[in-house]
């Protein structure tokens, strides 16, 4: 079961993403924009769903989300789909910084997230 945000379209998160990420620190991946933005997006409702900051239906739930475990669980994730040497592991890091206030400003955007 794909895990959902009420009013996320994640493919058009994912291409956001991937257009207005700064590849800078990991230009060596913006070959795989689009993956690696779309497994982002996932594993990133996946984390508000694990940590309770989305309830089940997909809706703002209770839990408190923490950008640390955040990070980690986006890591493991891409590591997963996308096994990595150190070096490559390195390289989404930068991705995973770089990719967290680009989906923050998709969310703001579009009126799923309130500051």
């Amino acid at each position: 079961m794909v895990a959902v945000m009420l009013g996320l379209d994640a493919a058009d998160c994912a291409a956001y993403a991937a257009e207005h990420l700064d590849w800078r620190r990991c230009r060596e991946l913006k070959f795989q924009a689009e993956a690696l933005c779309a497994a982002l997006v996932e594993a990133h409702i996946a984390y508000m769903h694990a940590c309770g900051a989305l309830d089940e239906t997909g809706d703002t739930g209770e839990g408190d989300y923490d950008e640390d475990e955040a990070v980690e669980y986006l890591l493991e994730a891409l590591l997963r789909a996308f096994p990595a040497d150190d070096s490559r592991a390195g390289l989404y890091c930068a991705l995973i910084d770089a990719f967290l206030p680009v989906f923050d400003d998709y969310l703001l955007m579009h009126g799923l997230l309130s500051m």
